[in-house]
């Protein structure tokens, strides 16, 4: 029993088990065949070793790419000057604390500014350098955890394979950390120097402020003993103060050469653009034998010594370049300026006069002196006030002896007189102790007499070269007839006057050190926001826009004289220039209006409410006006007539003189200026007498007492005409046969004149001719 049981489970089991087995082994076939035809993911060598290239690439480019440049690594020979200026005020401030002075706190504050300036600019530098290093820092840690380089250490076989490699590779990637970790130490460490300096020239800017605020009103209390009390004990040594004076100003002259060399550059650009504009005329004249012509006109400046006036101009202008420049640098600009004057008056002043002069360089030379000292003595206080009588002395000899004919003469005076009162105060004011401020009023003073004499200089050379514009041009144009200066130089004096008292103004405020306060109360005023309405503005952008409308008139007003137009019939013979005037004036204008609009930052949607109305007034009123604006747009731009035309219109005849945006000029032959609108100008029928030529033809009627035949008188007559001096030659004279009798013949004799403008000449001496030749061949003339 025990048998048929084991068998029947045998049985049972093997039934089983045999589609078990089956299945065992079709699976055991499907895998080797899944694993006959599978890809292997693991790299190969060559891949190994084309990574390990490009990894190499890579570092190399970075150890070229990781060096910082020349300009950030000299930056710490920058920052170690900038820390000298920084020593060189705390020194000031904590040695001098007591006798600093306006001028030198000034002095200071612009160093500071400087400083600082240089210290932004020295930030942005590091910052990018920092920037770009981190960069290339992020990269090669990219590169350190790079996938394929990580599976190779894991693979023994190719990393035995190509150990030699992974140890170069790995070399190069130390030596490109080591390269980078060194270079953002540097930049660091530049990061520290500028953090640390900055702080410190805040700190020191911030105390020089608040000096400054109390300066004005401690510049009136008593700073030292009253002149006849006891002189206090000073301490330090006068060497001591000049040599501390001198390197203070020096090095804020360093400072203030390397950050404004640009505005330097234009001032020095615009000087010699001045300067080769007047040296071409002045050639332009010589070769046309013509600069004797000048003299006539009064330009000697220019003539005689081109370049040094040149240079006065330029010099009397530089304030305007940095209302902020060091005392030093202001100082050296006007002595510059004194010398370049004296070059200039030297040959137009008697010696005698002159004399003042040079007194007056010295006079500047010895109050420029006076701000070296730090701590005024009693003999230092005493040689100001010697000073001061000195120079009122030379002011009052001075004042009664200004030429007549200088520029500016009664300014001049004025601010002699001035010159005058501040010395008196600058001599109380020491007196009782207020050291600071005599010395301040007495550099204003001497300052502001040298500083006008330059003007005056200015002025003049300003309206010499206007003159020798004109005079070329006219040279060039072939006009012989000269001008009347008077009316040109009294239009240019006057705006030139504004602009040299403002200049004057400016630098004297500098000088009395109250120019930052009103500039600043003023930049309060005009930037406050108004409101009306809507619409919100500010006084700064209502006057910057009439000022640019009045600066685009006023430019275009002036702007024949650049052209040579004096306003005179004569430059009428020159048609081209008045076209090219009258289209740059419309150019001028319309540029003008448009650059206010856009610089005044005005509303755009409110000017066209604005010229909305505009238009309505237009329709209600001003046809006219428009009318007359656009037919001078249409004569300008159509040209049915042109400056110098000869023309007849509305019954009267005479020559072109100006064609302008509202109205034209017609000058007649009796010298009267006819001012026609243009609107009428095109609504009238025009004779154009010279619009395709210059040629006219003219008509005399006369008769002869004579036997002869008419062939014979007739061709004695045309032989005559053409012995003309204005006659046409090309065109044939025509005689005509009116009336005949038996010893006289009435002609009618047509001829053509070359110039239309000198018919009236052609007509006469054809008539002279035919009397006096005539009458040689026994032929009256009635």
């Amino acid at each position: 029993m025990k048998t048929v049981k084991f068998l029947s489970l045998l049985i049972a089991l093997s039934v089983v088990g045999a589609p078990l087995s089956a299945q065992d082994t079709l699976k055991h076939r499907r895998r080797n065949f899944q694993n006959l035809f599978t890809d292997n993911d693991k790299p190969t060598s060559g891949e190994y070793m084309l990574r390990i290239g490009e990894v190499h690439q890579a570092l190399h480019r970075l150890e070229n790419e990781i060096p910082l440049r020349p300009e950030v690594l000299m930056l710490d020979g920058k920052l170690r000057e900038c820390d000298t200026a920084l020593v060189l005020v705390e020194q000031n401030l904590e040695k001098y604390s007591a006798a600093l002075n306006l001028r030198n706190l000034q002095m200071f504050s612009v160093l500071l500014q400087n400083v600082q300036h240089d210290l932004d600019r020295y930030s942005v530098r590091i910052q990018a350098a920092d920037t770009s290093l981190q960069g290339l820092r992020k990269e090669l840690r990219t590169l350190r955890r790079d996938s394929l380089l990580r599976q190779l250490y894991k693979d023994t076989v190719n990393r035995k394979l190509l150990l030699p490699h992974l140890r170069e590779l790995r070399s190069a990637w130390r030596a490109t950390d080591s390269l980078l970790q060194y270079n953002l130490n540097i930049v660091n460490t530049l990061k520290t120097g500028v953090s640390e300096k900055s702080i410190r020239a805040s700190d020191l800017f911030n105390q020089i402020e608040e000096r400054l605020t109390r300066s004005g009103i401690q510049a009136f209390s008593k700073e030292y003993n009253f002149l006849w009390e006891p002189a206090p004990v000073v301490t330090t040594e006068f060497k001591e103060e000049l040599d501390n004076s001198y390197r203070s100003g020096r090095k804020a002259l360093d400072f203030y050469f390397r950050d404004s060399s640009g505005q330097r550059a234009l001032m020095w650009l615009l000087g010699l653009a001045f300067y080769l504009w007047v040296l071409a005329n002045l050639r332009t004249l010589k070769r046309n034998n013509k600069r004797e012509s000048l003299a006539a006109y009064g330009v000697t400046y220019l003539t005689t010594q081109p370049l040094a006036a040149s240079l006065a101009v330029m010099l009397s202008l530089a304030p305007l370049f940095d209302l902020n420049a060091p005392a030093a640098y202001v100082e050296s600009v006007q002595f510059l300026l004194m010398v370049v004057v004296t070059l200039v008056l030297r040959k137009h002043w008697p010696r005698s006069l002159f004399h003042y002069w040079l007194a007056a360089i010295g006079l500047f030379l010895l109050f420029s002196f006076t701000n070296l000292i730090l701590s005024p003595g009693r003999l230092q206080r005493l040689w100001m006030i010697g000073l001061n009588i000195a120079a009122i002395v030379f002011g009052i000899l001075f004042r009664s002896r200004v030429p007549e004919h200088i520029q500016l003469r009664r300014f001049i005076r004025t601010v002699i007189v001035l010159f005058i009162v501040l010395n008196a105060l600058a001599i109380l004011f020491n007196l009782f102790g207020r050291f600071s401020l005599a010395r301040i009023l007495g550099t204003a003073g001497i300052f502001a007499l040298t500083q006008v004499m330059g003007l005056s200089v200015l002025v003049k050379t300003i309206i010499e070269s206007i003159l020798l514009q004109i005079q070329t041009i006219r040279v060039k144009e072939n006009i012989e007839q000269p001008f009347e200066p008077a009316g040109i130089i009294s239009d240019f004096r006057k705006p030139m006057i504004v602009i040299a008292l403002l200049m004057w103004l400016t630098v004297l405020s500098i000088n009395l050190n109250i120019f930052d306060p009103l500039f600043n109360a003023f930049h309060t005023i005009v930037n406050a926001s108004h409101k009306i309405g809507n619409t919100s503005f500010t006084l700064s952008s209502v006057g910057l826009f009439f000022a640019i409308i009045w600066l685009a008139h006023l430019v275009q007003r002036y702007l024949g004289y650049f052209f040579g137009d004096t306003g005179d019939h004569d430059f009428g013979d020159s048609p081209a220039n008045r076209s090219k005037l009258v289209v740059t004036r419309l150019v001028l204008l319309g540029a003008g209006y448009l650059l206010a609009i856009a610089a005044s930052g005005l509303p755009i949607d409110k000017i066209t409410i604005v010229l909305g109305a505009l238009g309505v007034g237009i329709g209600l009123g001003l046809q006219n006006i428009v009318n007359n604006f656009v037919s001078g747009i249409i004569l300008i731009f159509d040209r049915p007539l042109k400056i110098g035309d000869s023309i007849e219109v509305g019954g009267k005849s005479g020559r072109v003189k100006e064609i302008g945006l509202r109205s034209s000029t017609l000058f007649t032959a009796d010298g009267a200026e006819v001012i026609i609108p243009n609107g009428d100008m095109l609504s009238q029928q025009i004779v154009n007498w010279t619009l395709s030529n210059n040629h006219r033809r003219i008509e005399i009627k006369t008769t002869l007492e004579t036997t002869e035949s008419k062939d014979v008188v007739v061709a004695e007559v045309v032989s005559i005409i053409k012995s003309g001096t204005y006659i046409l030659k090309k065109r044939e004279p025509v005689v005509l046969v009116e009336d005949i009798s038996q010893s006289e013949i009435t002609l009618v004799i047509r001829f053509w004149c070359d110039d239309v403008f000198k018919a009236d000449l052609a007509e006469s001496e054809v008539k002279y001719l035919l009397y006096s030749k005539l009458k040689e061949k026994g032929i009256a003339v009635k």
